[in-house]
């Protein structure tokens, strides 16, 4: 399910956000917030706090090193905001950045996330609108992800087998080699944020309350799958029950969703809903 993205879920599930920051506006004229004179030291490479906080958390899921969900570049620190845009060497990043907050045909975070909250969006505007100017709370880290288990609890072989076995793992290609009777064809585990360690029991709250919606070529659910405690899902079939490619809609336990973006043909999610992501997936498939 690699693209489905926190939008996300193979698939460069955050896709969009490339788009979101690099095509599809015309440029300035003349000089304008986030301008960079290539001659002028551009100061301190320290976000303040609260850019850095709505960063971390809109952003940095993608657009981290090394990048994710075809997300072009990085933006961890303000001098990649200030930097030249790869579409228009007039503007700054941060600049094509502000462009997309505002645009509701290819927004940033794309529309396969959750909406960014009104507060947060004008804690990025301002920012971006006043020039990015420097903070006190430096950069965000480069480099794969600490990862987490809230529960302190992992599963091992020793806790036995059956449908909460092994949460984060690539089921599908496990059972294809030791239970293929078991080899359903779609399969993962959803968790409560991108990082959580293989084999976290991540004691999903509200179970019942999420929902894995696969949809078909033309947008339609065609299965609803529901995680149990350790977010563990899977059909019942051994092959694909409706015509693939397929895409995923997650819906939280608040009615929340994210989308994946792009078209898939394999269900085996953990595959590419790693601990760090693979195939373009910014990590697991975490709740929206």
């Amino acid at each position: 399910m690699s693209g489905m993205h926190r939008g996300g879920a193979g698939r460069g599930w955050l896709a969009a956000l490339v788009v979101g920051i690099l095509s599809g506006c015309s440029g300035t004229e003349g000089p304008g917030p986030g301008d960079v004179d290539a001659g002028v030291d551009p100061g301190p490479d320290a976000l303040p706090c609260d850019v850095q906080a709505v960063v971390a958390e809109r952003c940095a899921y993608c657009h981290t090193t090394p990048l994710k969900g075809n997300a072009p570049l990085a933006l961890l620190a303000r001098s990649h905001f200030q930097k030249p845009s790869a579409v228009n060497a007039g503007q700054s990043v941060g600049q094509r950045s502000l462009e997309r907050l505002g645009d509701a045909a290819a927004p940033m975070p794309p529309k396969s996330e959750p909406a960014m909250p009104e507060a947060e969006r004008a804690v990025l505007t301002q920012w971006l609108e006043a020039g990015m100017p420097a903070g006190t709370c430096g950069s965000l880290p480069s480099g794969p992800a600490p990862t987490t288990c809230a529960s302190d609890s992992f599963w091992s072989e020793a806790s036995g087998t059956g449908a909460s076995m092994a949460p984060g793992y690539a089921c599908r290609s496990c059972h294809l080699q030791q239970a293929p009777n078991n080899a359903y064809f779609f399969m993962g585990t959803v968790f409560p944020s991108l990082h959580v360690a293989d084999g976290c029991d991540p004691r999903l709250g509200s179970p019942s309350n999420v929902k894995v919606e696969l949809l078909d070529a033309q947008g339609a659910v065609r299965l609803t799958l529901v995680p149990n405690e350790a977010g563990n899902f899977m059909s019942n079939t051994l092959q694909p029950p409706f015509p693939l490619p397929y895409r995923v809609r997650l819906v939280g336990p608040g009615g929340r969703s994210r989308e994946m973006a792009t078209p898939q043909t394999n269900g085996d999610c953990n595959s590419c809903h790693t601990e760090q992501g693979a195939s373009h997936a910014p990590g697991r498939i975490a709740l929206p």
